[in-house]
């Protein structure tokens, strides 16, 4: 799924009534007003059920990190640690 950052039209529900007939042949009697998503937003919910389902925090990178300060493998800027620090609480 490509994510276009050019966008105009907003994700909205769409009513049985507004999406193409199927070609089944059928004809039905004064159908029931149901109200059906656009497949957009269909494609938006499947990906954040996906999202839902991955862990909050990636344990095996922490891991890796945790082992690499305890070998000294994990080089510390001080300089560029405090700026951050100092850009924290100005917020």
């Amino acid at each position: 799924m490509k994510v276009s950052p050019h966008r105009i039209t907003s994700l909205s529900q769409v009513s049985q009534r507004d999406m193409p007939a199927s070609n089944t042949g059928k004809t039905q009697a004064a159908p029931k007003e149901q109200t059906a998503f656009s497949p957009e937003l269909g494609m938006l919910q499947q990906a954040r059920d996906k999202l839902d389902a991955m862990p909050d925090v990636d344990l095996e990178k922490v891991a890796r990190l945790r082992q690499a300060i305890a070998n000294n493998e994990l080089p510390l800027d001080l300089d560029a640690l405090s700026q951050a620090v100092l850009e924290l609480h100005r917020r």
